[in-house]
């Protein structure tokens, strides 16, 4: 078995840089959470939106309603999950005794 011609083999495979700065904000939490609230509130919009266009009585297809009306149901309810366990682990870092 001739190892050099896997290590040859190896070198060649795309590498991932794992290593970045601490202070990067493009991947801080914070950062991380504002965009997902973005997004969470863009799909309760989208439902606004589309609920309203269908009591207008416009042409709008129902199930289209339906699945926003479950991307936003689903956005809200993860979103208060998140808020959830945030709340719980600064009290528990509240609790700890130093």
């Amino acid at each position: 078995m001739n190892i050099s011609n896997i290590q040859a083999f190896t070198n060649s495979l795309p590498t991932i840089n794992k290593t970045q700065s601490p202070t990067d904000s493009s991947s801080s939490f914070g950062s991380i959470l504002k965009q997902y609230i973005q997004e969470a509130n863009g799909a309760v919009k989208d439902f606004e939106s589309k609920s309203l266009s269908l009591a207008k009585g416009e042409a709008i297809n129902l199930h289209d309603v339906t699945i926003a009306a479950q991307k936003a149901s689903i956005a809200v309810s993860l979103t208060t999950q998140v808020r959830d366990k945030a709340v719980e682990a600064y009290q528990e870092m509240m609790r700890m005794q130093i």
